[in-house]
């Protein structure tokens, strides 16, 4: 330990001086720039990774995974909290939308595949108990809420492999009563993803397998005495028919852009952190826009950004610190590892709402509003996670 000496009356006297690396380091903040607005904890079992909301409420599930489903639907202004028993509809719910005194519930089946069923939510409703089945449908590889007309949809997708190809079939149901609102339409590809009659190589499907997007060989002009070029093109399988279709201008940027899209999973609205981290864009449409944030993308890791495109063409984004990203590096420091949410405007700089201290840690991240909410991962498990929080940004 080092001192100071001092001599008094012939007599030296050590006097310790403060040690600075024995002080503790000041705590960071959990929250920066966000309030805490409810917190929903799992008193048994998990929160699982649905949730969905209106105006005035918000609906989420606790289970177990094995015996227990409870829908907990949450008055925002009262916080009051009415439950209501899935387990005879599913035990691993992947899909959930408010309607009136009605939720749709889409749950995965032990093979994979997915039903779906309207769940009364109040004991107000002719009689039915709350947790009652309205309707239901399935199973469907894919069963997804779209909107069509102006309405929300329910559109159940059937996939049969078969030696040669594959037979895709879809069917559109009104969500209030499970009525078909249209004949089942079928789509069959072979081996290469090609509908050999409209000459139409399947790249990505959108709007719950409704749409499938790809190239579309040339037409033969009999005056030129020639093939017209490629076109991308749009095949509605509820219509029946080509809904769209645009020319190539640019191959390579087409090409490109197609490989964005098959990496995407069928989605055609999102936001992408490129993989080195030097650039990000918000696709709308499967057609991308260059996205600035208000902080340097290189400080983050790509792979860990969630993103909601709302239809207005603003987006929300949740994506992590990389606490060894290069800067970092360079001034030998590891940043805080902060889970970062950022508003994205339909053009212009994406904005940093909200910081949430995340070293460690895991979330599921969503959107009420101009509110976010996050699930908490449990250590080792996938599913779900130990709470659910709900935060006002400003």
């Amino acid at each position: 330990m080092r001192g100071l000496a001092l001599v008094v009356g012939g007599l030296a006297i050590i006097a310790a001086a403060p040690d600075v690396r024995a002080q503790p380091k000041p705590a960071l903040p959990a929250v920066v720039g966000a309030t805490e607005v409810v917190r929903f904890a799992a008193p048994s079992g998990f929160v699982d990774d649905v949730v969905a909301s209106d105006a005035e409420r918000l609906a989420y599930v606790i289970a177990d995974g094995s015996a227990k489903t409870d829908l907990h639907l949450v008055t925002l202004a009262t916080k009051a909290d009415a439950v209501v028993d899935l387990s005879a509809v599913t035990l691993h719910p992947v899909g959930l939308h408010l309607a009136g005194p009605r939720a749709l519930v889409i749950g995965q089946n032990d093979d994979g595949s997915h039903s779906v069923a309207l769940v009364e939510l109040t004991d107000k409703g002719k009689g039915k108990p709350a947790g009652s089945v309205v309707w239901k449908a399935g199973p469907a590889r894919h069963v997804t809420v779209v909107t069509r007309d102006g309405k929300p949809r329910v559109a159940m997708h059937r996939a049969i492999e078969g030696g040669v190809g594959t037979r895709h079939e879809v069917e559109l149901l009104a969500l209030e009563n499970g009525v078909r609102l249209a004949p089942p339409r079928t789509f069959e590809v072979d081996a290469t993803g090609t509908h050999r009659p409209l000459d139409l190589k399947v790249n990505h499907w959108s709007d719950g397998w409704t749409r499938a997007h790809g190239i579309k060989g040339g037409t033969w002009d009999p005056k030129e005495n020639m093939r017209g070029a490629d076109v991308e093109a749009t095949y509605d399988l509820v219509l029946g028919k080509i809904a769209e279709t645009k020319k190539i201008d640019d191959l390579f940027d087409q090409r490109k852009r197609f490989q964005v899209l098959v990496d995407a999973g069928n989605r055609v609205d999102f936001v992408r952190i490129a993989p080195d981290g030097a650039t990000a864009q918000v696709w709308r449409g499967g057609r991308p826009r260059p996205l600035e944030l208000d902080q340097p993308i290189a400080q983050y890791d790509p792979k860990t950004q969630q993103s909601i495109v709302l239809a207005d063409g603003s987006a929300w984004l949740a994506i992590k610190v990389d606490p060894v990203n290069p800067e970092a590096v360079a001034r030998k420091k590891a940043d805080p590892e902060y889970l970062d949410i950022y508003r994205v405007p339909a053009d212009g700089k994406a904005v940093r709402k909200a910081r949430i201290l995340a070293a460690g840690t895991r979330h599921r991240f969503g959107v009420v509003g101009e509110r976010f909410w996050l699930i908490e991962r449990n250590q080792g498990f996938d599913r779900g996670g130990k709470s659910l929080v709900l935060y006002q940004a400003p």
